[in-house]
């Protein structure tokens, strides 16, 4: 170790990234949300996860309710597609970043090659890209069910060739999303879905990109090793080796040590003043940021996790969509959900303690959560299944909170 170096324990290290992460505030009044708390969870977390699961709500929603609890769906969509200050590309995956940073990223659209199915569906349709631009120049914005593109599913997903096309087009930059009001994507012109003073700016050079992604990536995970940091924005270790290095002896990040923890970890200057207790009890959606990388979260919180939504269902240990739950600067439980919209219920197929956890304090703060989760989604009441350590006290438990409301 070297001399002067600073070290901390996990708890600490928690803690950091619990709170930069934006659990460490509380949550505003409930139905007080307004468009500036959903500027305050993108300028903590940087991009949001999209994915098309739809079991409990898309995944784009949850982090806002993880950390402002029960607020307007319609705020994200108004921020997002209404005042344009976000944009969508592959960036971790599929996200939503701030608009703000689409030249730090324009240079994935530039290295997009097609490859595989790609370049077949590109062979076999020569013109799509000119008439599809074209189509989109005359009539505005087109989703996937306006393009009649005939042709067989491709692929395992059994994608259609009018969905490849437009993956392409927006993978490649010449056309964006524009909004999601309809649940499916439509896309349109890029320059009419970035604005001007965004789209314009000076072309950033590569070094520069991949410099803001290690800032943005430490910024919003507190403290993070390599490894951690190149997951956050999908970018080889090696390409960001020396940015790190460079970052180090410009003064811009600190080496911290984190007992229990091999590989030294970074973090901006003046990381102590971000240390603060993590009263957070929250629902984490399987694609929020702070579990991307399983291996970041066996690390800080001792939590083995898998998404099961590709597992066959006779091999699923948990379930088909499972949610972590925090609870102060833990990761306590885990909750298979699913929102029956036609009999307005929020069902919990299985509930899982973890181990260690104190299984009265999980259970109240857990039917508290799920029935503000309930509230949010316009589902009457809360039911809890049969699977799992947990579903016993914590059926008492959701009917207690239900008697108390």
């Amino acid at each position: 170790m070297a001399d002067g170096m600073t070290t901390i324990g996990l708890s600490e290290a928690r803690k950091l990234a619990l709170g930069t992460q934006g659990f460490d505030e509380p949550r505003p009044p409930e139905r007080a949300v307004e468009l500036s708390d959903i500027q305050r969870v993108f300028d903590r977390v940087k991009l949001v996860q999209i994915d098309s699961v739809n079991a409990l709500i898309r995944t784009q929603y949850i982090p806002f309710f993880s950390r402002l609890g029960n607020y307007p769906i319609e705020l994200l969509n108004e921020y997002a597609y209404g005042q344009r200050k976000t944009f969508e590309y592959w960036i971790h995956e599929a996200c939503m970043a701030p608009v703000n940073q689409y030249q730090t990223f324009r240079y994935r659209t530039d290295k997009w090659v097609a490859e595989g199915r790609w370049s077949n569906f590109l062979t076999d349709h020569p013109n799509f890209e000119v008439d599809i631009i074209a189509e989109v120049k005359e009539h505005g914005p087109l989703s996937v069910s306006d393009i009649d593109m005939r042709g067989p599913r491709i692929g395992h997903w059994a994608t259609s060739p009018a969905k490849l096309a437009l993956y392409h087009l927006h993978r490649s930059g010449k056309l964006m999303i524009s909004d999601r009001y309809r649940a499916a994507p439509t896309y349109d012109l890029v320059e009419r879905v970035i604005p001007a003073d965004c789209l314009n700016a000076s072309a950033m050079p590569l070094a520069d990109a991949f410099r803001q992604m290690v800032l943005m990536a430490t910024d919003a995970m507190g403290i993070a090793t390599l490894a951690d940091i190149a997951d956050y924005y999908r970018v080889t270790r090696r390409d960001l080796t020396p940015i790190i290095r460079e970052l180090l002896d410009d003064g811009e990040l600190e080496t911290v040590n984190v007992e229990g923890i091999e590989q030294p970890m970074y973090a901006m200057p003046g990381w102590e003043s971000r240390l603060a207790d993590i009263p957070a009890s929250a629902l984490l959606s399987p694609f929020d940021s702070l579990v991307w990388f399983r291996q970041r979260i066996e690390a800080l919180f001792n939590f083995h996790y898998r998404i099961e939504i590709y597992i066959p269902a006779s091999k699923r240990k948990y379930g088909y969509y499972v949610l972590p739950f925090l609870q102060d600067e833990l990761l306590v439980a885990r909750v298979d959900l699913k929102c029956d919209r036609k009999a307005r219920v929020l069902r919990v197929p299985g509930a899982f303690i973890e181990p260690g956890a104190d299984s009265e304090r999980v259970v109240h703060g857990l039917a508290t959560e799920l029935h503000l989760m309930a509230d949010w989604l316009g589902m009457d009441r809360v039911v809890i299944g049969r699977r799992g350590d947990l579903v016993t006290p914590l059926r008492s438990a959701v009917k207690e909170v239900a008697r108390d409301r």
